[in-house]
């Protein structure tokens, strides 16, 4: 059997995005689930997925345990797969760390191997910053800025690994959450969230939603600062039952729109959906213009897009978005919007 490029495309980007070097297999499984729904019913499921895995191994980008195999059914799956090191990483020798009293934990790990070169990295500079801890709180971008370099890094990591239970905490590191404002029209108390990518479209959906009676939240994506947002909601205790996104068609929306999704899976939230009517009222009203850039689309965020709006929708959008046009959400304004009802806005049309 040969491997199926989307499905061991699929794999392969979760094995690098994943933060540990080993990942476990119902990871894999999702990835693959992803870009074919046939996991369920198809006989030769768990074939192709090792098929899939098998290539990626023969490729050298993963290990598989010699022993550790899922034998719920056949045939039987590696219980994970390792992502093997970059040659320049395989050479490099890592360099020991005197840890930290307050950095048990990250020693204990560092021990047993357990932690990303990039997860590593992260903690060997908290390690170097806590003896120069002076009792002073300030915004985490401004310390993450001390610590890192990067003020943004520490924001990263925040809702990650390194802050579970036991570990990092922001007492530790002297430092509070400071996040920017949420533009958002609460309508109700439904938990129901939809988060639209440009500012103009968000006031006519707003709008119109309380006109039409929507008991939700209208929220303002603030385009490739969605992550921000959300993580700003999520750090606030809040949480939707139902989360719903609307944007641009074209291969830059739909990068801001995977990130969204990605930081919604991240954040534990309910799975980021798309609103097909707002999307499919785009593809029928709007215009198609040259986007004035050159369209560049993955191959998997090309098989995400399509499973994500479904085959017939995601396929129309593709074509817009790979042909180097685009279709603004714009088009979706105060006119279009006043002959529509709220299920025309989630659901097919």
């Amino acid at each position: 059997m040969s491997p199926e490029p989307a499905l061991t495309g699929a794999i392969a980007e979760a094995v690098r995005e994943y933060g540990p070097r080993r990942v476990p297999l119902e990871v894999v499984l999702s990835a693959a689930a992803k870009v074919d729904h046939s996991a369920a019913v198809s006989v030769d499921w768990r074939r192709r997925v090792l098929t899939a895995i098998t290539s990626l191994e023969d490729e050298g980008m993963i290990d598989l345990p010699k022993t550790r195999t899922d034998r719920r059914a056949d045939p039987p799956l590696p219980a994970y797969v390792t992502r093997r090191r970059a040659p320049s990483e395989q050479a490099e020798t890592l360099a020991s760390i005197v840890w930290h009293a307050d950095l048990g934990w990250a020693a204990l790990g560092d021990e047993r191997g357990e932690w990303s070169t990039a997860e590593r990295s992260c903690l060997a500079l908290v390690n170097s910053w806590l003896p120069r801890r002076r009792g002073v709180v300030v915004p985490i971008r401004e310390r993450s800025l001390e610590i890192t370099g990067d003020d943004k890094a520490l924001e990263t990591w925040l809702f990650g690994s390194l802050f579970r239970p036991g570990r990092l905490t922001l007492e530790l590191l002297e430092c509070e959450q400071c996040w920017p404002p949420v533009h958002r029209r609460i309508l109700g108390d439904s938990d129901t969230w939809l988060l639209i990518e440009n500012y103009t479209t968000y006031i006519s959906l707003s709008r119109r939603a309380a006109e039409l009676g929507f008991d939700g939240q209208i929220i303002w994506g603030a385009g490739n600062q969605v992550r921000t947002r959300l993580r700003t909601l999520a750090a606030c205790g809040e949480r939707p039952l139902e989360c719903w996104y609307f944007g641009d068609v074209d291969a830059g929306g739909f990068r801001i729109a995977r990130s969204a999704w990605q930081c919604v899976r991240d954040l534990g939230f309910e799975e980021l959906r798309p609103a097909k009517g707002l999307y499919s009222l785009a593809i029928e009203y709007g215009k198609r213009r040259p986007s004035g850039r050159t369209p560049r689309m993955s191959g998997a965020t090309a098989a995400w897009v399509r499973d994500w709006l479904d085959e017939s929708l995601g396929d129309v959008c593709l074509a817009v978005a790979r042909s180097g046009e685009r279709v603004v959400q714009e088009n979706v304004g105060v006119e279009v919007l006043a002959a529509t009802a709220l299920s025309d806005w989630f659901n097919d049309r």
